[in-house]
């Protein structure tokens, strides 16, 4: 029999929300590797006032559970492999080194597995992070997206 995807993320939700304490209303649940504490707070506050919770964290059950991720950089300490197979959708900056890693999803096409911010700051990466909620409303874009993003390979 295989393996449903979507219920197997659905259940590593619900345990995630739980084990956090939040409400089953929660929008989305974003893992962060943010460095700068300005941008965090800002996201933080941010992400509040739209349903949205951050955690930093980094567990296994908090990536299971976890629908998106969110960084102000991208090195070899984010386990980008591991999220991907979890299908966790990145929200990175352009980074030369990860150019054929990370490519901006287009729902029209459904190519693409991120989205992508051109500079480091709050309000590119708070955009993007909308961008990606959006997307993910839609059941055939979220679909999509998800089967794309468990291809990102480094």
């Amino acid at each position: 029999m295989p393996i449903n995807k979507k219920n197997q993320k659905d259940e590593a939700r619900a345990v995630l929300l739980r084990h956090l304490e939040l409400p089953k209303s929660t929008r989305a649940v974003v893992v962060t590797y943010i460095k700068n504490p300005e941008i965090l707070e800002f996201l933080t506050r941010a992400c509040e006032s739209i349903g949205v919770s951050l955690v930093t964290d980094h567990q296994e059950m908090v990536l299971s559970g976890a629908d998106i991720w969110i960084s102000d950089y991208v090195d070899d300490s984010i386990p980008v492999e591991q999220l991907s197979k979890k299908r966790v959708v990145p929200v990175v900056p352009v980074a030369e080194k990860y150019k054929d890693t990370f490519s901006e999803f287009d729902p029209m096409k459904f190519t693409g597995n991120s989205f992508i911010f051109q500079e480091v700051n709050q309000f590119q990466m708070f955009e993007k992070l909308i961008r990606a909620l959006e997307n993910m409303r839609y059941a055939g874009d979220k679909r999509m997206l998800l089967e794309n993003v468990e291809t990102i390979k480094l």
